[in-house]
């Protein structure tokens, strides 16, 4: 009989159990430094030009460093023990220069590049943006090699001091030097470690085994994943640029606090999705190890959900200030993405290299999302952005279901325990009809 600790411990050597608690835990620290930042006397302003400034970074670069680091997942276990250097090696050099392109295109283009996202207030950081983003663009590598490893010593070791460094270093900005400026210091200089660190564990500065056949092979095969991406990421983008251009920037930031799923859902499911591309490549999963791992993470995160919605309000204003109480609302509406993310069919598809259904249902999601924002924005303002993002994400799962009953014969029920599902889905609803109610 193990005692708690071991048990702990038994989970965290696990390497896809060590692959969700760091992704939690980064997730977790994002959301501390965020309540920093408030605590720390920066203007509503400020703030929202700070989070301009990310999703701008993000919107030039998620979408094809996350698309790669997919085509890792699936890549790398399928080639000869031979070059998997060779392809981890080919991934940091197409990943390094991609950031390269971006991030210039972010430098030298100042004026476009503000613009287009209705924020004047952000040129002057702009250059400092693209160089964060040529640093951080390969750093997503270093979690997905010490998975396919099988490393969650190193991995528990690279959360310890990655995270804890980011968060201490942060607390120390939001005391001495609460600037936009300084926070975005900090975030640089922990990319240029962590890329040093992606160096040595790659064995890129005293080996380098760089194959053109490589680079080319895993480019044209990472192709229909980054396209998915760019598809599925587009969501964010959509929303945050409707309030970049139909509200201010205060709204923005009000916005962006709020427009977050449950903390831990979506890295959760996600790291799961992703850690178990390669096992079910291999043949070592049945279908139901997947579906065993989604329901017991859902039911902790759908009566945290629950519980949420409710407290929110309160939560908001004490964390945060009371100028943030319209973001609780927000955050509640973005808690019911619970509903599709739970279902997890597109790890199948990923599986099976069945990337076409993939990118044409990311294709009806997004134009499904584009035209509900627009109407429901003009009903609900604000909050309806967030309602559209909760039905398209749905629209995707459903169609993806349906694909894999009539094309791989998996049932409705093989990705979650139903039963269970229905009620928690229920209840959140009804949860969040309360909160409006009585708002």
């Amino acid at each position: 009989m193990l005692n708690p600790i071991q048990w702990i411990q038994s989970r965290i050597n696990d390497p896809v159990n060590a692959y969700q608690v760091y992704q939690a835990a980064r997730y977790l620290i994002s959301l501390i430094i965020s309540v920093i930042m408030v605590k720390s006397g920066m203007s509503t302003s400020e703030l929202g030009n700070f989070e301009v400034i990310i999703f701008i970074t993000y919107s030039f670069s998620y979408f094809w460093s996350v698309g790669i680091k997919n085509a890792l997942m699936s890549f790398y276990p399928s080639v000869e023990k031979e070059i998997q250097g060779s392809v981890l090696h080919s991934v940091f050099l197409i990943l390094l220069f991609a950031g390269f392109c971006f991030g210039m295109a972010i430098t030298i283009l100042p004026g476009f590049v503000s613009s287009f996202f209705a924020s004047q207030g952000i040129i002057s950081y702009l250059p400092l943006a693209g160089l964060y983003l040529f640093l951080s663009s390969p750093l997503l590598m270093i979690e997905s090699v010490l998975l396919l490893r099988k490393n969650s010593h190193s991995l528990k070791l690279y959360s310890t001091w990655s995270l804890g460094g980011i968060l201490m270093v942060s607390f120390f900005i939001g005391i001495f030097y609460p600037t936009l400026k300084g926070f975005l210091y900090a975030l640089v200089f922990f990319s240029f470690i962590k890329l040093l660190y992606l160096c040595y564990i790659i064995d890129f500065f005293r080996h380098l085994r760089m194959n053109y056949d490589v680079i080319r092979t895993f480019f044209l095969f990472s192709l229909p994943m980054i396209m998915n991406v760019l598809i599925g990421s587009a969501m964010d983008f959509i929303d945050g640029w409707f309030v970049t251009r139909y509200f201010d920037s205060s709204t923005f930031a009000i916005f962006r606090y709020g427009a977050r799923e449950l903390p831990l859902s979506m890295v959760l499911y996600g790291s799961l999705s992703t850690a178990m591309i390669p096992a079910l490549m291999a043949g070592d999963m049945r279908r139901g190890e997947l579906k065993r791992r989604a329901t017991n993470l859902m039911h902790y995160l759908f009566p945290m959900s629950i519980i949420l919605i409710f407290v929110s309000p309160m939560l908001f204003t004490t964390l945060y200030s009371p100028v943030f109480r319209e973001s609780a609302y927000i955050f509640n509406i973005y808690l019911l993405v619970l509903t599709s993310r739970v279902l997890l069919p597109q790890t199948y598809n990923f599986a099976l290299h069945q990337h076409k259904i993939i990118l044409w249902s990311g294709v009806i999601e997004v134009v499904s999302n584009i035209l509900l924002s627009y109407w429901w924005m003009q009903i609900w303002g604000i909050y309806g952005l967030a309602f559209a993002t909760v039905v398209a994400y749905f629209i995707q799962k459903i169609l993806l279901i349906i694909y894999n009953k009539l094309k791989n014969g998996l049932h409705y029920s093989d990705y979650i325990d139903l039963r269970y599902y229905f009620v928690y889905c229920f209840i959140s609803i009804f949860a969040i009809y309360s909160t409006f109610k009585y708002k």
